[in-house]
This record gives C-alpha cells, structure tokens and sequence, in this order.
C-alpha cells in the first residue's frame, strides 16, 4: 500500500530548457561537420590535387617565415560568430540562423580539418590542430555561450511577431545579456593576441612532422 505513496513522490526532473538548447546548439555544429567532411571527401581527383597544391605551397611559405595573418583577419575569425550571433538576439530571424550559424561553423572547420587529411593524411590532422586549435580554445565557447543566451530571446521575438505572444509582454534584455558579451570579446580580443603569437609556432611544429 505504500509503493503508491512511494511512487506520487518520484517524480521526473523537468529537463533544464538551457541544458536543451545546448545540446541542441551541438547537434546543430556536429550536423554541419559532418557535412564538411562530407563535402571535402566527395572531390574529384582533380580538385583533390589542386587543393594538394595550394595546401604544400602554403605551408612551405609559412615555414619560410613569409605568412602571416593580419590583425584584421584575426579580428574577422575571432570575433565573426559571436558579435553576428549577438545581434540575432535582437531579431526574429535568429530563432532560424543562429543554428544554422552553428551549422556552419561546424561545417568550415571540419571541411579545414579534413582537406588537410586528405592532402597529408594522418599527419594533416596535426597540420590542422596546429592551424586552428588555439583559435577554437576560444571562440567555440565564446560562440556557444553566446548563442545560448541569444538564441532564447529571438524565439521569444518570433513568437511576439507571428502571433502566438502578440499579447504576452515584451522581449526584456538583462544586463546579463550584455556582460556575457563584453565577457566575450574581452576573451576573444585576448585569444587575437595569441593567434598572432602562438599559432605560427604550433603550426611549424606541427610541420616539423610531415613527411617531404
């Protein structure tokens, strides 16, 4: 008779809506590189060999000394996501991109990882580890903090604008949602600086193993 009582008593932990998105986010960035890797293997012979080309070129310019990436571009890579992701917390719309930014995301960095395996093989994908990791340090979370915070919001807008919230109350931003933010690009203008100085040794190093 009290296995009834017993039973009223346990009850399933509503599944946190945060957690949710995140896992979300993730299938989101997975999904799209999977397609990269997808899409780099599917090359033709041809393009395959002038990828070859452009890739061994480039790295025996680097190891010359006679690459490097401009401020500019840096700030481009690192701050891209996020800042657009940001932005899409205020529109309607990013309740759609801001997962399809995730899927692409997910889909340029697989497509680099993998056209350096196919042009070195297993030796490419430390070529590529030394060309991406300290960039992907920070900006895969700054990007998924971001979008966690952001994504909630414009589906939040969405609803307000198609309808189904016309008379809910209004889409309210936290000052939590700016200091994430300024949180985010003091990280970020911290990771430009250490693209700038770490990324060229660790890519040498990195060619330091592949086979002439």
């Amino acid at each position: 008779m009290r296995a009834r009582p017993l039973l009223r008593t346990i009850r399933l932990r509503p599944v946190d809506p945060s957690l949710l998105r995140g896992l979300l986010l993730a299938l989101f960035f997975l999904s799209g590189a999977l397609a990269g890797h997808l899409c780099a293997r599917s090359w033709d012979p041809s393009a395959q060999s002038a990828l070859s080309g452009y890739l061994t070129d480039y790295c025996a310019v680097y190891d010359a000394g006679g690459v490097s990436a401009s401020l500019g571009s840096c700030v481009l890579l690192y701050f891209g996501y996020t800042a657009v992701t940001f932005l899409l917390g205020f529109a309607s719309v990013g309740v759609a991109l801001i997962p399809a930014l995730a899927g692409l995301f997910g889909f340029l960095t697989m497509y680099t990882v993998s056209g350096f395996v196919c042009c070195f093989g297993r030796q490419g994908v430390a070529l590529a580890l030394g060309a991406l990791l300290v960039r992907l340090l920070f900006t895969l979370p700054c990007f998924f903090a971001m979008a966690g915070a952001a994504w909630p919001l414009s589906t939040e807008l969405a609803m307000l604008t198609f309808g189904r919230g016309r008379r809910s109350a209004p889409v309210l931003y936290g000052s939590r949602y700016f200091m994430l933010f300024v949180l985010c690009v003091m990280l970020l203008t911290v990771g430009v600086f250490c693209e700038r100085l770490l990324t060229p040794l660790l890519f040498r190093l990195a060619m330091g193993g592949v086979s002439p």
